[in-house]
């Protein structure tokens, strides 16, 4: 009796063997549509299995960098092209980043402004900042408790509509002024 199980198991494996190497040139010979919905499958069933744990990984140390954030509290200080709170030196960005439009009104006074006029407005004044601290240095996340940083953020588009005006060197629609970013000209505005 186990002869005969061994023997279908044999066939089985044969059967089975048959059966996908029919499939594998099966598959080169049915045309386009097939081919691309099995290379999609095999796709996502390799994600599935190593992707994952690659993506997995880079969560975990993502989630490690959010639970060791740090907080201080203290006046803003800039010395030689670095800020401090109390002798402690905040990296807020490179120089490319810096350069870039706000997002939010750090310095309260109702303009969006560069990186660094926003800091600029904030340094003598009380500051909270959050972030990573690095080799006794404060990478930051937030000021004030607004982010300053969001990793791979899309940028924010707006469209207005209105009359363009150019006035000592600025530029207004409406009542707004216009910052133009470096690296725009401004025909493409």
């Amino acid at each position: 009796m186990k002869r005969i199980y061994v023997a279908l198991a044999i066939v089985a494996i044969v059967g089975l063997a048959v059966l996908v190497e029919a499939g594998a040139n099966g598959i080169d010979n049915m045309g386009d549509e097939f081919a691309e919905k099995w290379q999609k499958f095999k796709h996502m069933w390799r994600f599935a299995r190593g992707e994952r744990q690659r993506h997995n990984h880079m969560m975990e140390h993502a989630w490690r960098n959010m639970l060791n954030v740090t907080r201080m509290e203290g006046v803003l200080e800039y010395n030689n092209g670095s800020y401090y709170i109390d002798a402690t030196p905040l990296y807020l960005g490179n120089e490319y980043f810096m350069n870039s439009i706000a997002k939010s009104d750090y310095d309260g006074d109702g303009n969006y402004e560069y990186i660094w006029q926003e800091m600029e407005g904030l340094i003598g004044s009380n500051v909270v900042v959050n972030g990573v601290l690095r080799n006794g240095t404060l990478y930051v996340s937030h000021v004030n408790g607004i982010w300053l940083r969001l990793p791979r953020e899309p940028p924010e588009l707006t469209e207005m509509g209105g009359i363009l005006e150019y006035d000592n060197g600025s530029y207004y629609l409406g009542n707004k002024m216009l910052i133009i970013k470096h690296g725009f000209s401004k025909s493409d505005i």
